[in-house]
């Protein structure tokens, strides 16, 4: 099992499933995968989102979150390069997250 820094900062699924109709939760599906075969020239994997994976099946009241698209500086030659606090702020406020909101971030994969 591993540690884990903030032990607090993760929930089990039955914590969840009893708190799918909070509203002050925002549950977001951040599947993405890293396509190493189909890599472009010069990086080492192909940014693949997890959307498809989305539409197939999710969480209860879950929304999707494009880690890469949505929140990433895509501007950056790196994948996954933090945004600036204001973009990183305007993408959660498009998604419903503001003061007051708790959010459970999930992904069904993990790189490979």
């Amino acid at each position: 099992m591993p540690t884990y820094q903030h032990p607090e900062a993760i929930v089990e699924t039955d914590w969840l499933e009893t708190r799918l109709d909070d509203p002050t939760l925002r549950i977001f599906d951040c599947t993405v995968h890293l396509l190493y075969a189909e890599a472009p020239p010069g990086k080492p994997y192909k940014v693949k989102s997890g959307r498809e994976d989305y539409d197939n099946g999710h969480i209860p009241g879950a929304a999707f979150l494009d880690l890469q698209g949505e929140l990433s500086n895509n501007d950056s030659p790196y994948s996954f390069t933090l945004p600036d606090a204001g973009a990183f702020a305007a993408a959660m406020t498009r998604h419903g997250v503001g003061d007051g909101t708790r959010v459970v971030l999930y992904s069904t994969t993990h790189p490979q």
